[in-house]
C-alpha cells in the first residue's frame, strides 16, 4: 500500500485509511494562510503578534472540533529565489510554527507549497520586491517552461527537506502532514498530454527524491480534461474546489441554495470513483449563514472526499 509507513495508507479501493485502526479518514477544517501574502500583511496592519494569532486560530479550530487544515504557502513568491532555492525567513518560520501548533492539537494537514496567484493581491504594491520564481513568470508558464519547472522541482525538494525547528522534524516526515498537493490551481495544459504528464511527474519526483512517502494529489477541478494526464502520472489522488454560490457578488445572498448542493456530480464521475479525493477549498460565498456547510459536507462525503477545507 502506498504511504503505509505514514499515519494513513491507500487501500485497493481508493480509500484512505488510518494505519492504526484501518478506519476511513474523514477530516474537516479550513484553509490557513497566515504565514503568507495578504493574511500575513493584515496581521501586521493591526500590529498583532503573529505567533499568538496562530495559537488563537488553531485553538479555535480545535474548539470547533476541526481536525483538518490546508496549509497553502506563497513560498513560490516569498521564501525562495528565482531558481527555487529555499529562503529561511519569517514566512517559513510562521509556517513551521503553524505546523507545530496543529500537531499539538491533533489537526492534520494538506500541504500546498506553491500558490501561483499573486502575493501582491489585493492590498500589496506591485513594487514590493518578491524573490521567488512566480514573481517573474506568468502563471501559464509554470507548467511549460523548463527553467520554471526546474525551479519548482528544486523548491519542492528543498522545502520538504527543511527541518521544522519547533518539532525537530523535516517536513517530508512530519506525521501530521498527511497529503501534499504540490501546486495550487495550476493552469492545466490538458491539450498536451505528454507535456502534462511530464510536468506532474517532475513535481512528484521532486517529492519522492527526498524519501517522502506521503499521498500526493493534483488539481482536477480547474480543468476536468486534465484527468487522463493525472491518471497516467504518479500521483495518488485528485483535488476539487466548490463554490456553489459563486464568488464576489458584492451583495449578501439570501436565496435558498440547498438545491444546488444536494450532490457534487464531478466527484461521481465513473472515471474518478476509485481515486482518492480531497476538497482543498470550498465555501458558500456571500452568504451570512452557515446552513450550507452540513449539506456541502454531506455531498462531498457522498462523492468520496476524505478531507475538505
Amino acid at each position: 500500500a502506498v504511504g503505509a509507513a505514514e499515519l494513513v495508507y491507500l487501500d485497493d479501493q481508493g480509500a484512505i485509511r488510518w494505519a492504526a485502526t484501518r478506519q476511513e479518514v474523514a477530516l474537516f477544517g479550513a484553509n490557513y494562510c497566515l504565514p503568507s501574502a495578504c493574511d500575513y500583511r493584515a496581521a501586521g496592519y493591526v500590529r498583532a503578534d503573529r505567533k499568538k494569532l496562530v495559537e488563537k486560530d488553531l485553538t479555535h479550530f480545535a474548539r470547533m472540533g476541526w481536525d483538518g487544515m490546508r496549509l497553502c504557502l506563497w513560498g513560490d513568491w516569498e521564501n525562495c529565489d528565482r531558481q527555487g532555492n529555499l529562503i529561511v525567513n519569517e514566512h517559513l518560520d510562521l509556517m513551521d510554527y503553524a505546523i507545530a501548533q496543529a500537531r499539538e492539537r491533533g489537526i492534520y494537514i494538506l500541504f500546498t507549497p506553491i500558490t501561483t496567484y499573486s502575493a501582491w493581491w489585493p492590498d500589496g504594491k506591485a513594487s514590493d520586491p518578491y524573490p521567488g520564481f512566480s514573481a517573474f513568470a506568468e502563471r501559464w508558464e509554470l507548467g511549460a517552461k523548463p527553467e520554471l519547472i526546474a525551479a519548482q522541482s528544486n523548491y519542492i525538494h528543498q522545502i520538504l527537506q527543511h527541518v521544522n525547528p519547533y518539532t525537530g522534524t523535516a517536513l517530508k516526515a512530519e506525521p501530521n502532514i498527511l497529503f501534499v498537493e504540490m501546486i495550487n490551481e495550476p493552469i492545466h495544459r490538458s491539450y498536451d498530454l505528454p507535456g502534462a504528464i511530464f510536468y506532474i511527474n517532475t513535481l512528484v519526483a521532486a517529492v519522492r527524491s527526498t524519501g517522502c512517502e506521503k499521498l500526493l494529489f493534483h488539481n482536477l477541478s480547474q480543468d476536468f480534461d486534465i484527468l487522463p494526464a493525472i491518471k497516467a502520472a504518479n500521483v495518488q489522488g485528485v483535488t476539487f474546489a466548490w463554490y456553489p454560490t459563486g464568488l464576489n457578488h458584492d451583495r449578501e445572498l439570501t436565496e435558498n441554495y440547498l438545491r444546488a448542493v444536494d450532490d457534487y456530480p464531478p466527484m461521481l464521475r465513473p472515471d474518478v470513483l476509485l481515486m482518492p479525493k480531497v476538497g482543498y477549498e470550498f465555501d458558500s460565498a456571500d452568504m451570512n449563514s452557515g446552513y450550507m456547510y452540513p449539506a456541502m459536507a454531506r455531498a462531498f462525503r457522498g462523492g468520496g472526499a476524505q478531507f475538505i477545507a
